[in-house]
């Protein structure tokens, strides 16, 4: 995978195995989910060749999984690895499909509506790339090989989820943390890098508690039997997924806070995140998502560089029996929030209370979104991708997004590519209504290739851009006096690397020792390399060594400068001695922790490095 490209979730699609049926009202009975067709692709979008007007561009899969492996998932997430692995939650975003075995002898099992005894989840329902794959299953797909492999199963004291799904799943790369949204208990959990869950947040206690609303508890009764003739595939409300008050979708980290979105209201709250990645008690409201046209929950949160918050919604859960329509069509929006600038006292959110809209597709109210959103590159003039502008394009996922009612719209769209297309809507960040409407400043991608439907709808999952920000050029700091001669040069590497942990979680340490032999009790760094840190900035020499925590990119290339001095020197102002050298090195392509979650060793770190 490569920085700019998209993982996108998505409906597969079906088929009907065996000998052809003939064509009838009950050929749907027969038709299942094709388990070799993809419900994760990597889309490339790095050259659309021509400016936005609205047109389809071609947009190749990169790579993709097929839906046997890990069933039908929602929300996605990406590592900080070079190489990111990809991790996707289980969901019935795209309904429960359920069945009884053949009793017909034609080879296939036989098609469910209501619960009855004997009935199972459909093949391709749940992931089975591991046998223990089921509704509560996170996969992660390797950012190397591909192989696809089940990183943890959600479950609550005990409970494991019963096929409500999980929601959605974001990294905080800060703490090395993954959190998980839990449809069938209302719980958010904590995950590390290893899969191992280190523990809950209950927004239905702890968050309600704290602003003084009456606290709604799990209800351990509340569990769906699939063998119970109340389950309908068709009725969501027969799905046993918990009280709206404490059922959580949407998640996004920013600023040490995670944000998470209440179906209730809807409404966004957010909790902060210590130190070791746990969850702080001061759980917060944020804001109430204006509830018109419709209240449909809030499936994914992403901030902009300016610290806007997008929202994206997905309409309520059809279940879809006859895999047409998933989720109520044509009014679900992508929303911007912005801070109040200054904050108004008089105001209960810090949020100004009516948020920006995306236009979102050409059909009907342009309110087309499917419930995914993420940030990526914006393009130059010559329609690249631009690596230096992180944060300039929004993509968001939507239904038959070139498809208006209108003939004569259709006709003004069809030159430039498919009506009917399930899949992405990319656009500059700033064109909120007015602007934009309707979005011929836009791209549009199909999912898997395959338009021609028009009457498909909430058939698209999330999506998540691989990008790597480099963050703004700082120009080297000229110390002053003059460089030492390169055959007397002032400092040596003395260790590579070593793994520490501090108060802001885990991170390199590069160690560097003085070599001039000068009575030097004081040091400063700095790195030009976009993308890195070093700190401190400023250190006492100590006994002749120094050390600095680095971050930045795995496995990239970085420069440290790097002046040693008489602090007595400096103290008199102006320019001063400086023993003056550059440090180059490669950032480390794997992380600190070992196999079992601990810190790696001198001597463990050695043997990577080495390759050993």
């Amino acid at each position: 995978m490569y920085p700019g490209q998209l993982v996108v979730t998505g409906f597969p699609g079906t088929y009907i195995p065996g000998e052809e049926v003939p064509p009838g009202p009950e050929i749907i009975d027969e038709t299942l989910i094709d388990p070799e067709r993809p419900a994760v692709r990597i889309l490339d979008v790095s050259f659309p060749e021509d400016p936005p007007s609205g047109q389809q561009i071609d947009a190749p899969t990169h790579f993709s999984v097929p839906v046997s492996q890990t069933g039908l998932v929602f929300g996605t997430a990406l590592d900080d690895l070079k190489y990111p692995n990809i991790y996707v939650t289980a969901t019935s975003a795209f309904g429960l499909h359920i069945v009884l075995p053949d009793a017909d002898g034609d080879g296939r099992p036989e098609r469910l509506m209501n619960g009855a005894p004997g009935a199972s989840f459909m093949e391709g329902q749940w992931g089975s790339a591991d046998p223990a794959g089921g509704p509560g299953s996170v996969w992660k797909i390797d950012g190397r090989t591909g192989e696809v492999s089940l990183f943890a199963n959600i479950a609550l004291d005990g409970f494991a989820n019963t096929g409500a799904g999980l929601g959605n799943i974001v990294f905080y790369s800060r703490r090395g943390m993954f959190y998980v949204s839990d449809r069938d208990t209302g719980m958010i959990h904590r995950l590390d890098r290893n899969g191992n869950d280190l523990g809950t947040f209950d927004h239905g206690v702890a968050g309600r508690s704290a602003a003084g609303m009456s606290a709604q508890a799990f209800d351990p009764a509340n569990r769906l039997d699939i063998q119970d003739g109340a389950f309908n595939v068709n009725d969501s409300s027969t799905w046993a997924m918990p009280d709206p008050r404490r059922r959580v979708w949407g998640l996004a980290v920013h600023g040490d806070r995670l944000y998470y979105a209440v179906a209730a209201g809807p409404q966004i709250w957010s909790v902060g995140i210590n130190a070791d990645g746990s969850f702080a008690g001061d759980p917060r409201w944020e804001l109430d998502v204006p509830p018109a046209p419709k209240p449909f929950e809030i499936s994914d949160i992403v901030f902009d560089p300016q610290g806007r918050m997008i929202l994206a919604q997905r309409g309520t859960e059809t279940g879809g029996y006859d895999y047409k329509i998933f989720a109520s069509e044509g009014e679900a929006r992508v929303l911007r929030f912005v801070l109040e600038n200054p904050d108004d006292p008089a105001t209960p959110s810090r949020w100004v209370e009516e948020p920006d809209e995306y236009a979102i597709g050409f059909r009907g109210e342009l309110r087309n979104a499917n419930g995914g959103v993420t940030i990526n590159y914006d393009y130059t003039k010559d329609n690249y991708l631009n690596t230096g502008a992180c944060g300039g394009y929004l993509w968001s996922t939507g239904e038959q997004l070139r498809n208006p009612e209108e003939p004569t719209m259709q006709d003004v769209l069809r030159p430039g590519g498919a009506l009917e297309i399930n899949g992405l809507q990319g656009n500059a960040l700033p064109l909120v209504r007015p602007l934009n409407v309707p979005p011929f400043g836009a791209y549009f991608a199909d999912f898997d290739g395959e338009t021609g439907d028009p009457d498909t709808f909430g058939h698209m999952g999330d999506v998540e851009a691989f990008r790597v920000c480099e963050g703004p050029f700082r120009p080297p700091v000229d110390y002053g006096g003059d460089p030492v001669p390169r055959d007397r040069a002032c400092l040596t590497i003395e260790r590579r690397w070593s793994c520490e942990v501090g108060p802001d979680g885990r991170y390199y340490k590069l160690h560097v020792r003085n070599r001039s032999s000068l009575p030097l009790d004081t040091v400063q760094t700095t790195t030009p390399t976009p993308g890195f840190s070093v700190v401190p900035r400023r250190q006492p020499l100590g006994d002749g060594h120094f050390s600095v925590e680095v971050d930045g990119p795995l496995g990239n290339w970085f420069e440290m400068d790097v002046c040693l001095y008489r602090g007595a020197d400096a103290a008199t102002g102006g320019t001063f001695p400086c023993c003056k050298a550059t440090v180059v090195d490669v950032y480390p392509e794997f992380l600190c922790e070992g196999p079992d979650g601990g810190i790696l060793d001198d001597e463990e770190l050695d043997a990577l490095w080495l390759g050993e």
